[in-house]
C-alpha cells in the first residue's frame, strides 16, 4: 500500500498570515477576526480528514495570533487616546515657553539699545539688526514662528511686542504682550478647549 502525502491545508496558512497582519491599523481588527474562523474552519477541516491535510499547528497559531489582536488594538487605541492630547498638550506648552523667551529676547534688546543711545528706543527691527554688533540676529516682527504670529510697535519712547497663537487651543494658550521695561502679561484666549 502506498502512502498517501499529506497536503498542508490553504486555509491553515491563510488563518497564519492574518493573524500575523493583526498589528495594521484600521484592519488588524478584521485580519485578527478573518484569522481565527479561519483557523477553526482549517481544524474542523483537518480533524475530518486527518490522514490527507495537516497544518493544525498553522491554524492554532492563526487562531491564538487572532486573539491577541483582538485583544491588543483596543488597549494600543485606548493608549493613544491617553496620549496623543498629552502630547498636544506638551507642543502648547513649548510653544506657550518658546513665545514668552522670544518676547524677552527682543524686549532686552530694546532695553540694551536704549541704554546704548541716551534712553531711545529703537524705530524699527532694523536698528537692533543692523547695529554693530547686532542687538538680535532674527527678525521676530511680523513672522510666524512655533504656533505664534509676533507683532512690535516701536517708537523712541516705548515699545510693546505681542506674540499671538496662529490657531488658540492648537498652537498656543495665550497672547502674550511685553512692554517698556519688560513687562510682560497674558491674555487667555481658550474659548472651551479641553483636553
Amino acid at each position: 500500500m502506498t502512502e498517501v502525502q499529506k497536503r498542508t491545508l490553504g486555509i491553515a496558512i491563510a488563518s497564519l498570515v492574518c493573524g500575523c497582519f493583526f498589528i495594521i491599523p484600521l484592519l488588524g481588527f478584521l485580519l485578527s477576526v478573518a484569522a481565527i474562523v479561519l483557523g477553526i474552519v482549517a481544524l474542523v477541516k483537518i480533524n475530518k480528514n486527518q490522514e490527507m491535510y495537516q497544518g493544525k499547528g498553522l491554524a492554532i497559531s492563526g487562531i491564538v495570533l487572532g486573539g491577541l489582536g483582538i485583544l491588543i488594538l483596543p488597549i494600543i487605541a485606548l493608549l493613544a487616546a491617553i496620549a496623543i492630547p498629552n502630547l498636544l498638550r506638551a507642543k502648547i506648552s513649548a510653544n506657550d515657553a518658546l513665545a514668552k523667551s522670544t518676547l524677552r529676547t527682543l524686549s532686552t534688546a530694546s532695553e540694551t539699545y536704549a541704554t546704548a543711545n541716551n534712553r531711545q528706543y529703537p524705530l524699527s527691527i532694523y536698528d537692533l539688526m543692523d547695529a554693530v554688533p547686532p542687538y538680535l540676529n532674527t527678525n521676530y516682527c511680523d513672522q510666524t514662528m512655533a504656533g505664534y504670529t509676533y507683532d512690535c510697535n516701536f517708537n523712541t519712547e516705548e515699545y510693546s511686542f505681542t506674540a499671538t497663537p496662529v490657531n488658540e487651543g492648537t498652537s498656543g494658550s495665550q497672547s502674550y504682550t511685553i512692554v517698556t521695561g519688560g513687562i510682560m502679561t497674558e491674555e487667555d484666549n481658550r474659548s472651551g478647549y479641553s483636553y
